[in-house]
């Protein structure tokens, strides 16, 4: 690892090995019941001291990752990964699928009448939408941010699912709905100063931002959601023969 990249910015040296350790565990670079490389394996790794490591190491013991152990090592106890993936899929059926009795916990971050945000490219507006931006959290864990612009005559139609349900099984279920355009785009970015404290995560941590955008059969704009997703939360599992 590049000492100067590590060292580049201001966080303390201790958060970024415990960071490095942590992200190899959850991706399984080391199984349960293994040891961690040892303490002088990682000072010359990461180009820091042992007291470095050490604090590193305390951090993960606090989660329940580890388990040091006097003269044999540090070992990997087994542990509940804390994210549920979201899979990325390539079609509106499969993602209406994937969210199809999903209950996350919502909580309301701005709820009123507006227009379509800037950049929307894709369809002719409806004119009035009504947004509602909020936070999604499963078991405890912030897992993304979104804003939705659903337009106000389906919004009107939906109020109460759409206050306390996901938005794209509603939409997709209603027989008065034809969808003819459904386009999705996905970037890896790094979060702001308000995306870090609603997700309760590290200023410029990788976060995945995606725009939905849903038209009806005249091409007018009946959704928009811009959500921003922790980077540890989405997967990208695609079959490249289908």
């Amino acid at each position: 690892m590049s000492n100067s990249k590590f060292r580049k910015d201001r966080t303390p040296l201790y958060l970024k090995v415990a960071e490095v350790l942590r992200q190899r565990i959850l991706r399984k670079v080391w199984q349960a019941g293994e040891f961690l490389p040892t303490v002088n394996e990682l000072v010359e790794e990461f180009q820091v001291a042992r007291v470095t490591v050490r604090e590193a190491i305390k951090i993960l013991e606090s989660e329940g990752l580890v388990d040091p152990r006097r003269g044999r090592g540090t070992v990997v106890l087994a542990h509940k990964s804390p994210t549920r993936p979201l899979h990325v899929v390539t079609s509106l059926s499969e993602l209406v699928d994937v969210y199809r009795g999903d209950v996350p916990d919502l909580v309301s971050l701005e709820d009123r009448v507006t227009e379509l945000p800037e950049g929307v490219s894709t369809g002719t507006s409806a004119g009035e939408y009504h947004m509602l931006k909020r936070m999604h959290s499963r078991d405890g864990q912030r897992y993304c941010v979104i804003t939705l612009y659903l337009a106000k005559a389906i919004f009107d139609k939906h109020e109460t699912e759409f206050r306390t349900c996901l938005a794209l099984p509603v939409l997709f279920d209603d027989p008065d709905i034809d969808i003819s355009i459904a386009r999705q785009r996905l970037l890896v970015s790094k979060c702001d100063m308000e995306t870090a404290m609603h997700l309760d995560i590290p200023l410029g941590e990788p976060v995945a931002e995606v725009r939905r955008i849903l038209c009806d059969a005249n091409e007018t704009i009946l959704y928009v959601a811009d959500v921003i997703y922790r980077g540890d939360y989405i997967q990208l599992d695609m079959n490249l023969l289908a």
